[in-house]
């Protein structure tokens, strides 16, 4: 009976992640996009790319 309730619960536990994988997901983020560049580029000839 020990190895009946251990394959249960690996399957229970298996269903259960796959069902969090295929969920709507219900996080909550702040709709933010890219941010746009508001610094001083730099002159310097020194820096390159």
């Amino acid at each position: 009976m020990n190895i009946l309730r251990s394959l249960k619960e690996m399957m229970t536990y298996l269903t259960e992640a796959a069902g969090r994988m295929f969920i709507v997901s219900d996080d909550i983020y702040p709709s933010v996009g890219t941010q746009p560049f508001e610094g001083n580029p730099n002159k310097d000839p020194r820096w390159k790319h």
